[in-house]
């Protein structure tokens, strides 16, 4: 399956109009969001539905083609999040200003460290998306 306009939709559907690794809303960017292979295809993934996220541009392009990622706290290598089978609060949460992302385990750390999640021109953009109301 290729990332067909009809795959498109389905994997913007699905992740509801946000980045589903930093939950960046598409409707305050001025950019169409990538569609992300998880496990990418150069490590042998696949283009089925359960291997593919929403993706902002930032997330994607720090992603590329890794798959795991050092953990900054124990300094070890992790996997990487997969929105398709797991929930992102179980491994990710929110500063109280809601700029800040921070990994709750091994997997969301090394994710957030890996997408470069919290670099200052994010949080700026989270603070007036939190004020907006497209930001929890």
């Amino acid at each position: 399956m290729s990332t067909s306009s009809l795959v498109r939709r389905v994997v913007a559907s699905r992740a509801k109009g946000r980045c589903e690794y930093c939950h960046a809303p598409i409707k305050a960017t001025a950019y169409t969001f990538h569609v992300d292979h998880i496990f990418p295809r150069a490590l042998g993934g696949g283009d089925e539905l359960d291997n593919l996220a929403y993706a902002c541009a930032p997330c994607d392009l720090a992603k590329l083609d890794k798959a795991s990622g050092r953990d900054p706290r124990t300094g070890r290598s992790a996997r990487l999040f997969n929105p398709r089978a797991e929930v992102w609060s179980k491994h990710f949460r929110w500063s109280q200003d809601f700029k800040k992302i921070y990994g709750r385990t091994p997997i969301g750390r090394a994710t957030v460290a890996t997408l470069n999640m919290n670099s200052e021109l994010r949080q700026e953009a989270r603070l007036i998306w939190r004020q907006a109301g497209l930001i929890p």
